[in-house]
């Protein structure tokens, strides 16, 4: 028996003060909200759920098809007073869930609800009063929430509607459901198929931002937008969507290692025998262009005067690489370009002859070359654009997601670049700008562009927008000295002042050089190739030399900082890399110079005045600051008559005051 529907009258005759008067009548609960409820809905909700737009009927199933109960509820949501979806609810006697969904009390009585005999019935009549057909859903309950939600493809909160236009803020996509957006009348329904928590409390993070401009893309394909009503029994209202839109991370952009070829293959919509095909990321794209491809080929780093390997249609190259799978790049294009709102910089989106995949040139000429005489891009936000089109053939998947590189050295090629002027791995957004930097400056000679890269990134270091150098040099000299073949973990890595200062001057003297080969490297490969004595066996030669350490009191700086970074030049110099410094040799090497300071004409007598006075001091001797007993010293060393040692020098102070002194016997080494 079919009960005529008393709540759909009431609507039609306009009889809205009826349902008010009945406030508490199932289907007619707050129909009408008084000022102060109003006001108070407008602060705190995204919009006021609407009242008498939902109706719940029942159909009888005695055969029970599809899995549906002897007795199925089924949710109508209404338009302009007429059917615009329906819902049944495959949950068995659980159905209560589901209503709540809806903005129903889960316990309503379903004997007050209109019923029909059969589904076939309840179509016929709910159509007839739409006037044409009414799209018809399962809701189907399960005890696994992630198996309850999967019916629902993706929730979606726009921010920029306009509430005064009454536009909603939130949108879903059902998963059985591709060609249609529905908006969403309350939170209920999305915590019903476990989209969100219970309370709501996290729909901002499970929902995905939209504006107008993604609304007018899913308009453009046909698209349909209806509405999934509430009634305001239960019904809870949306929060209002976040209106900002937080900047993101931008794009990672990296030159990828495209390649380009001949194939002789019937593309689709393609004339020419012979096909240019460009094959980047493992896909393969033919190039549409007829004879006028030589712009094209400009524009994804190829010289249009090369000649082309002609790849065989059974060669494993083009046969993995999906061949006719991707969109034509012609010359002749219809472009539209989406890029994206809230990234610095922004990215940017194409999409190809009206197809159902986006395309995303990872290298800035061919974007340009594809994005000239296109429209004005349209701007969505970035977690949006995975979801712009639908595929016919994929309608629950994502938009088909595509990156085309240009030729080029590829992200290891980048990120050795990087490291070359760094000495350390870069990041993401670091990696994008050392490959914009290469695409900048390419111009068909990749070495040229290499060494423009490095060029460009050292230049950030001395504008101070990148690593200090002093950080570059750490690491340069300290994993130089580790990776020494020659000078196994000299000094254990460890990297003093002298060698920064010395290296600093190196680059400041040598800049363009230095900057062109990478700075780190020019640093890393002079010390590993270097045969340095280590810092232990340098302060060691002057205490042998000097008695720096020998000595009770300090005498003179010992060893001079002048001194050690004269020593760290020296080993550092390229012109000494196989010289083998070792402590023996650097004896000798102190030997030989207080030799030659013991004649006051060559300006270094001050050595012989100090190491004189650290051997009195040493000795308990009272010639310190004898001029008589420097000058004797120095005559001694100038004669060859001890050798230049502080061990010699302090067995000649000790015999102080002996009138047969043995200065033979003070020739001495160790």
């Amino acid at each position: 028996m079919i009960h005529q529907r008393a709540h759909r009258s009431l609507v039609r005759g306009g009889l809205l003060l009826a349902c008010w008067a009945l406030g508490w009548v199932p289907g007619c609960a707050s129909e009408v909200q008084s000022e102060a409820d109003e006001a108070t809905a407008d602060t705190s909700a995204a919009a006021t759920i609407a009242a008498n737009v939902t109706e719940v009927i029942v159909y009888d199933n005695p055969d029970l098809i599809d899995d549906l109960p002897r007795e199925v509820p089924v949710v109508v949501s209404f338009k302009d007073n007429k059917p615009n979806v329906i819902f049944q609810i495959g949950c068995g006697s659980n159905y209560g869930p589901i209503l709540e969904g809806f903005g129903y009390p889960r316990t309503l009585d379903l004997n007050q609800a209109d019923f029909y005999d059969s589904f076939d019935t309840m179509q016929m009549h709910l159509e007839r009063d739409a006037g044409g057909p009414v799209p018809i859903h399962t809701l189907r309950c399960d005890a696994d929430p992630n198996v309850t939600r999967q019916q629902i493809f993706q929730v979606y909160r726009r921010v920029d509607a306009d509430l005064g236009k009454g536009e909603a803020e939130y949108y879903l996509r059902l998963r059985d459901d591709p060609g249609t957006i529905y908006s969403v009348g309350c939170s209920n329904l999305l915590s019903a198929l476990s989209w969100t928590k219970a309370d709501g409390s996290n729909l901002e993070q499970v929902s995905i931002p939209v504006n107008r401009a993604v609304l007018d893309v899913w308009n453009a394909q046909g698209i349909a937008t209806r509405d999934i009503n509430c009634h305001s029994s239960t019904g809870k209202a949306l929060p209002r969507a976040r209106r900002d839109l937080p900047q993101q991370a931008s794009e990672r952009s990296y030159t990828a290692e495209a390649e380009l070829y001949l194939v002789r293959y019937p593309f689709t919509g393609i004339r020419t025998r012979v096909t240019p095909y460009l094959i980047a990321g493992g896909k393969g794209y033919a190039i549409d262009c007829g004879s006028n491809a030589d712009m094209m080929k400009q524009a994804f780093g190829f010289d249009p005067a090369a000649t082309l390997e002609e790849l065989s249609t059974s060669d494993p190259r083009f046969t993995s690489s999906d061949p006719d799978r991707q969109p034509h790049l012609a010359c002749d294009r219809n472009v539209k370009v989406f890029q994206t709102a809230d990234q610095s910089p922004s990215a940017r989106y194409f999409q190809l002859d009206g197809g159902k995949s986006l395309v995303r040139f990872t290298c800035p000429r061919a974007a340009s070359f594809f994005a000239e005489g296109a429209p004005a891009a349209q701007s969505v936000p970035r977690a949006a654009v995975p979801y712009l089109f639908v595929d016919p053939n994929a309608p629950a998947s994502p938009t088909r997601m595509l990156e085309i590189g240009c030729w080029g050295p590829g992200r290891a090629r980048m990120a050795q670049l990087f490291f070359w002027v760094f000495g350390r791995e870069p990041s993401d957004a670091e990696l994008q700008t050392t490959t914009s930097l290469y695409e900048e400056v390419y111009r068909g000679d990749p070495g040229e562009a290499e060494a423009k890269t490095m060029a460009s990134l050292a230049f950030t270091v001395v504008a101070g927008l990148s690593d200090p150098l002093n950080d570059i040099l750490n690491r340069a000299v300290g994993n130089g000295k580790k990776s020494n073949p020659r000078r196994t973990n000299l000094d254990g890595g460890r990297v003093f002042g002298e060698e920064r200062t010395y290296f600093t001057n190196e680059i400041n003297a040598n800049g363009d050089q230095a900057a062109r080969y990478g700075l780190y490297r020019w640093v890393n490969e002079r010390v590993a190739n270097a045969t340095p004595a280590s810092r232990d066996a340098l302060n060691a030669s002057y205490d042998w030399a000097y008695g720096c350490w020998q000595t009770p009191v300090t005498v003179g700086a010992c060893p001079a900082p002048e001194g050690i970074a004269w020593w760290t030049g020296e080993f550092y110099s390229p012109a000494n890399k196989d010289k083998n410094y070792t402590q023996r040799s650097l004896e000798a090497e102190h030997a030989a110079y207080l030799k030659r300071c013991s004649d006051k004409a060559n300006g270094c007598f001050y050595e012989i005045e100090n190491v004189t006075d650290r051997a009195c001091h040493r000795a308990g001797k009272p010639c310190v600051g004898s001029a008589a007993w420097r000058d004797y010293i120095g005559e001694l060393l100038r004669g060859s008559h001890i050798p230049g040692n502080y061990l010699s020098i302090i067995c000649v102070i000790e015999q102080y005051g002996s009138s047969s002194p043995n200065i033979g016997a003070c020739r001495k080494e160790r």
